[in-house]
């Protein structure tokens, strides 16, 4: 009895002090940045017609680092007015929230490649400036993928930088979006409940039917404060199918602050 009084106290302290050295050894980060995105976009719903133009963006990012792996979210948001060949114009918002965990077990999370899998959350909202009816347009997509990034720390002039690429591609989930011309989603049901009106909107989305794909390089100085600053290039092109395709292809260019938490 004596030998399990003593034991338990031993175990209870060797297992704080593994949790005090897991915490240790993790580190965190938050991202600020903002840059104009230029964005190309058709609706077939509405218009064969491509809408382009530039938008605003701005980025909030936060970055988990333990020793196995690493976790980012990031949660963007774009406005702007894009124009078509006719000189038609539409008001364009776009949300974006997405998530990414790297595996690094017998790798160091700042250099090398990782590998792991991403979920974005995507919404668009369009209104149509020319229309006074069906002029408002929406569509949404959950979906899962692989994700892969690499990080590659540098010195130049006395100087420190990390040059970082990512990619992901997101494969499987489920999507909303507007019927054809109008508003109200597809198969929208007005008798119905809200509840079922929901799930007959709700679309799969379909490996390579439905399509996102995402690519960004980012340049870092290394302040002394062991924050940094830097450049970002990001690149996303994506596919909704249904009874009429919804296409989009971005490319992002940002200042990014890095702000080391712990």
């Amino acid at each position: 009895m004596l030998k399990i009084y003593l034991t338990l106290p031993l175990i209870f302290f060797c297992w704080l002090f593994l949790v005090n050295i897991s915490s240790a050894q993790s580190s965190g980060d938050i991202w600020l940045s903002t840059g104009i995105q230029n964005l190309s976009s058709r609706d077939e719903g509405f218009s064969l017609m491509k809408y382009k133009g530039n938008k605003t963006t701005s980025t909030v990012g936060f970055n988990l680092s333990k020793r196995n792996k690493t976790q980012w979210f990031q949660g963007d948001f774009s406005y702007g007015v894009l124009t078509n060949q006719v000189g038609g114009t539409l008001n364009e918002m776009g949300v974006n929230f997405i998530t990414h965990t790297f595996y690094h077990k017998v790798k160091s999370p700042d250099r090398g490649l990782h590998w792991g899998w991403a979920n974005k959350n995507t919404f668009h909202i369009r209104s149509h400036n020319n229309f006074s009816n069906y002029n408002f347009r929406y569509d949404y997509f959950s979906a899962l993928g692989p994700s892969v990034r690499y990080i590659l720390p540098f010195v130049w002039k006395k100087k420190s930088f990390v040059w970082q690429n990512g990619a992901n591609w997101q494969l499987i989930g489920l999507q909303v979006k507007s019927g054809y011309i109008g508003a109200e989603p597809e198969d929208y049901l007005k008798g119905e409940s809200l509840a079922n009106n929901f799930f007959n909107t709700v679309r799969p989305f379909i490996p390579v039917k439905d399509l996102d794909l995402g690519f960004s390089s980012s340049l870092f100085w290394k302040l002394p404060t062991n924050n940094q600053l830097g450049i970002r290039y990001q690149y996303n092109y994506s596919k909704l199918s249904g009874i009429k395709v919804v296409h989009r292809l971005d490319q992002s260019l940002e200042l990014v602050l890095n702000v080391r938490l712990w």
